[in-house]
C-alpha cells in the first residue's frame, strides 16, 4: 500500500510536464481566487501558463524542485530537532547556534509539539546550513493498531523564516497541511490537504494552494483523485490539477485501468488512462481540446511507477 501511494503522488507532477512537453494549446481556464499568498509579490497567482509544444518544460521541472526542497527542507530541520526531543519541554541548542524551544502538551493518543526557533542554525541537504526563526506546530489524534484498524488526524502549521548561510539568500516559508489516514480491515484511505504553502527562497517562489489528494482502496485496487493550483516563479504563473474521473489503479498493473488527469492554465490538457479512453484501445492518451496528440502503451514515460 504505501509503494503504491508513493508512486501515485508523483503522478500529478510528473504527468503535467509530459503534458506541457507533448500537448497542443487549447482554450483557457481561469485560476483566481482562493487563500491570501502573502509571499506572492509578483501575482504569479493570476497569470497563466502555456499548456502547449511551446511550454517551458524545464521551468516545470523547477517548480516541482522548488516545491520539494521547501518541503524537504522543513523534514530536515524538524527531524533535526525531534531527535533532541525528550518527550517534554523544553529548550534545545540547535546544531550550529541558536535555539529551539519546545512547548509539548501531548497526552494519550493525542501529540501537540508548538516549536519557537530563535536563530537555530542547521545544516540541511537542500540548502546547506540555514538560520532560521519563527514557530511550527503539529497537532494529531490516534487510535487503534496500526496494522490493522487505525485512524489518524493531523495538521502541521508553520511561518518560519531566515537566511541561507551560504549566500545570504533570505528564506521565507509558511504554510499549513492537515492529514486522514484510516485503516478499517482490508481497506485504507489516505486524504492529504494543503490549504496553502509558500516558499521563497532568494528570486525563487513556490506555493501550492487548495490542494487534496485521496488514496482509497484495498489490496486489489486503489482510487487516486488529486486538485490543487501549483505556483511559482519557475514558469511564470500557476498551474491547475484535477481528476475529473478517479484513477483506477489495479495492484500489480503496469498502467491505471482507467481515470482522467487534468492540468488547465492558459489551455486544458487531460490524459485518460485506459477504458477512459472510450474504445480506442491506448493504455494512455494525452488530450488537448478533445484532441488526441499522443498516446501509448507505455505509462511510465508519463511518471507512473505501479
Amino acid at each position: 500500500m504505501i509503494a503504491v501511494r508513493k508512486g501515485v503522488r508523483g503522478l500529478a507532477v510528473l504527468s503535467s510536464v509530459t503534458l506541457l512537453a507533448a500537448c497542443g494549446g487549447g482554450g483557457g481556464d481561469g485560476g483566481s481566487g482562493g487563500p491570501d499568498l502573502t509571499l506572492d509579490s509578483d501575482n504569479l497567482a493570476e497569470q497563466t501558463v502555456e499548456v502547449g509544444p511551446e511550454s517551458d518544460v524545464s521551468g516545470i521541472l523547477g517548480l516541482q524542485d522548488d516545491i520539494n526542497t521547501g518541503q524537504a527542507l522543513i523534514l530536515e530541520v524538524m527531524e533535526s530537532l525531534e531527535a533532541q526531543h525528550t518527550g517534554s519541554s523544553d529548550t534545545i541548542s540547535c546544531e550550529q547556534g541558536g535555539t529551539a524551544t519546545v512547548t509539548d502538551e501531548s497526552a494519550d493518543g493525542r501529540i501537540d509539539e508548538k516549536w519557537l526557533l530563535q536563530d537555530c542554525v542547521i545544516n540541511t541537504q537542500v540548502l546547506g546550513s540555514v538560520s532560521l526563526s519563527g514557530d511550527y506546530r503539529f497537532v494529531a489524534s490516534f487510535s487503534g493498531d496500526e496494522a490493522s484498524d487505525f485512524v489518524l488526524e493531523g495538521s502541521e502549521t508553520y511561518g518560519i523564516e531566515g537566511l541561507r548561510l551560504s549566500n545570504s539568500e533570505q528564506i521565507k516559508i509558511r504554510g499549513r497541511a492537515d492529514a486522514d489516514y484510516s485503516i478499517a480491515g482490508s481497506f485504507a484511505s489516505f486524504i492529504d490537504t494543503v490549504s496553502v504553502f509558500e516558499f521563497k527562497v532568494g528570486d525563487r517562489y513556490a506555493a501550492i494552494t487548495d490542494a487534496e489528494t485521496r488514496l482509497e482502496g484495498n489490496e486489489a485496487t486503489i482510487d487516486f483523485t488529486t486538485k490543487g493550483k501549483l505556483i511559482g516563479s519557475a514558469i511564470g504563473g500557476y498551474i491547475q490539477l484535477s481528476t475529473p474521473q478517479v484513477v483506477k489503479i489495479n495492484n500489480g498493473a503496469a498502467c491505471p485501468a482507467s481515470g482522467i488527469l487534468r492540468i488547465a492554465s492558459n489551455g486544458v490538457a487531460e490524459i485518460l488512462f485506459g477504458t477512459s479512453t472510450e474504445g480506442a484501445g491506448d493504455a494512455v492518451q494525452i488530450r488537448v481540446d478533445g484532441q488526441i496528440v499522443d498516446s501509448s502503451d507505455d505509462c511510465s514515460a508519463i511518471g507512473f511507477l505501479p
